[in-house]
């Protein structure tokens, strides 16, 4: 079974975001994915995400944003990292600023992948301990090596 380790990777984890803005940091993120490969129109990846947003913030509470779409922009299923220090206001559920954002995109022919992925994903970061090892992570390295140590619980 594919889990969310499978998939964050080292190239897609900004460890400082620079971005002050909800929409900055997802651009900055999807900036991240390069060219070519799995996203293939970032534009509309944003765009999508964006609309998204519109419907209700995944600020989901605890300091913790998964903005997320499936669109024909993107391949396959494809997640980015970014780290704020100073947090961004995402209108979070719990009214706190943002510091992990998590942005995830897949084809919606992944569907089953993308649910399965997403709520994996959030029961790690329900998880305070998991949270603040991502906070204190000082590389991208670091990072990917927490989730491939982390286990659903």
């Amino acid at each position: 079974m594919m889990k969310i380790s499978t998939y964050v990777k080292k190239e897609y984890c900004i460890m400082d975001l620079k971005a002050l803005t909800k929409e900055e940091a997802i651009a900055e993120i999807v900036a991240s994915f390069g060219t070519g490969g799995k996203v293939k129109d970032k534009n509309a990846f944003i765009a999508e995400i964006m609309e998204r947003e519109a419907l209700g913030s995944t600020g989901i509470g605890c300091g913790v944003a998964i903005p997320h779409a499936r669109t024909e922009g993107v391949e396959e299923f494809i997640i980015g990292f970014g780290r704020s220090k100073e947090g961004i206001d995402f209108n979070a559920l719990d009214g706190s600023k943002v510091n992990l954002i998590f942005v995830m995109g897949s084809n919606p022919k992944d569907m089953n992948l993308y649910l399965r992925l997403l709520a994996e994903l959030a029961k790690n970061l329900m998880d305070e301990n998991f949270r603040k090892t991502i906070l204190q992570a000082e590389s991208a390295e670091e990072v990917v090596s927490i989730f491939q140590k982390s286990v659903s619980r």
